[in-house]
């Protein structure tokens, strides 16, 4: 390869790593040839989780390398009109922009209103109402968890996600330089909507039916899992859920597939890094769970697939631990840039793995009344949480509530979930009360606050609606 690489990135919304078929799945064999395509050319990486199990913090952090302790975003609350970032922050595509890039996203978003990240924007298909509009009423499933998880997409009109194909292929054909462009679809994300023919490419019939119990997961689980009220659902929805969510991920591949087929086509293979990820997974029942926002595996662990022919090895798989953040010094070191100090984390082909990886989720609002408190807040005499942190290592997990100002929550606020991940591979079974694992909460436990204690604090007068 001569020259600077172009760098293609498909980046979707709640995709869970085993709806993938080269990460294999326990219930069924998903059918993503083109999406596994990238995996046979490339890189696959076993064990990447996300920087926070939620959409805002999650994207802010892989586009600026910050963990939310570092960019103030811990929520959704992120993307509001009057939130305010706490610090200044560059991201990766500013800085390929200021190298010489074409640099363009086509599709989803969802950061700070402050963060313009792109030289080109092109948001359309990336709606929930527009999926929506296409669905009759009585198509829904369940709006008690918040958004439905199920309908079919029976308007006449082309599939609205469609057009992020369509306008990412349109200015890649105009492109005269080298470029870095993302393809931000909004599925599978709900509404779980699939359009024809993948609203039946699976038998609902082969899904389980039923919501699988975790007593031992932390209270945080618990009442998340109170709250989207999954246990609303019959069987049946429960089965026809799974099948469209599989369904949407099915159409995301055939897009994919569109858009390889471009670079085949214009002799752009071999010079373009292809990267393919998403900002966190989804429960799909597990733990009486139909959502995100938890450290659970299926919700925390994230798919990341990464090629360049003749550069990177083909058909690899790493089981190294790594993370969503990890991103940005990775195609700083494939593409020869200095990685500035502002972007933490680590080149994936150049440097070490860590011991332990970390995430968090929080709210900014001390007396927030968000999901997991069904709405009646809970920040009693500065106690408690608005925020829980994850610290993950090659064995074990550990996840517990800490305060917005980075200090620990107070027993028995601290709710601490602790689990080994070799003898539980579910991560349901909490051991942190077991004498045996005493030594390992302590050392995690502490490994965590040291880095939850840099915690920028966003102001409370600013990120009120």
């Amino acid at each position: 390869m001569s020259g600077k690489p172009n760098i293609l990135w498909i980046y979707c919304d709640e995709l869970r790593a085993d709806a993938l078929g080269c990460y294999g799945n326990d219930q069924f064999q998903p059918d993503t040839p083109n999406i596994d395509s990238i995996a046979e050319a490339g890189v696959r990486f076993e064990n990447c989780f996300c920087d926070s199990p939620v959409c805002v913090p999650s994207r802010v952090s892989v586009l600026t390398g910050l963990h939310p302790e570092g960019s103030g975003v811990y929520h959704n609350e992120g993307s509001w009109k009057r939130f305010q970032i706490p610090r200044p922050m560059t991201t990766f595509p500013e800085m390929f922009a200021a190298r010489g890039y074409a640099t363009a996203d086509f599709g989803k978003l969802h950061v700070p209103p402050q963060m313009q990240p792109w030289q080109h924007r092109r948001p359309e298909g990336a709606g929930m109402k527009e999926v929506q509009a296409g669905c009759r009423d009585k198509d829904m499933i369940s709006p008690g968890v918040g958004t439905f998880i199920g309908g079919r997409f029976r308007s006449r009109k082309p599939f609205p996600a469609e057009q992020v194909t369509r306008n990412a292929l349109a200015w890649l054909t105009e492109a005269d330089r080298p470029w870095l462009a993302r393809l931000s679809y909004l599925q599978p994300h709900t509404p779980v909507c699939p359009p024809p023919p993948f609203d039946s490419l699976y038998p609902p019939a082969s899904f389980r039916d039923h919501l699988t119990e975790a007593p031992q997961v932390s209270a945080f689980e618990r009442r998340f899992a109170q709250v989207v009220a999954a246990d609303s659902l019959t069987g049946e929805q429960i089965q026809l859920a799974q099948a469209y969510y599989y369904g949407l991920v099915a159409w995301i591949d055939s897009q994919v597939g569109l858009v390889l087929d471009f670079l085949r086509r214009t002799d752009q293979q071999r010079q373009t890094i292809v990267v393919f990820d998403s900002d966190h997974g989804a429960s799909l029942g597990e733990g009486g769970c139909y959502a995100k926002h938890i450290f659970a595996p299926q919700v925390h662990r994230i798919p990341r697939l990464i090629s360049l022919p003749g550069v990177l090895p083909a058909g690899t798989v790493r089981s190294d631990i790594c993370q969503g953040l990890d991103l940005a010094r990775t195609l700083f070191g494939l593409c020869g840039m200095t990685a500035p100090k502002q972007f933490r984390g680590r080149d994936l082909f150049a440097d070490e793995a860590p011991e332990a990886v970390y995430s968090s989720i929080g709210f900014g609002l001390p007396d927030s009344k968000a999901f997991p408190n069904l709405g009646k807040g809970e920040y009693v005499g500065g106690r408690g949480w608005p925020r829980r942190a994850c610290i993950r290592t090659a064995q074990y997990r550990l996840d517990c509530n800490v305060r917005i100002d980075g200090r620990p929550a107070d027993d028995p606020d601290r709710d601490v979930f602790l689990t080994d991940r070799q003898a539980d591979p579910a991560e349901q079974t909490n051991i942190a009360e077991d004498p045996a694992a005493a030594d390992v909460r302590a050392r995690l436990q502490s490994m965590l606050n040291e880095h939850v204690a840099t915690a920028l604090e966003p102001d409370p007068a600013v990120v009120r609606r």
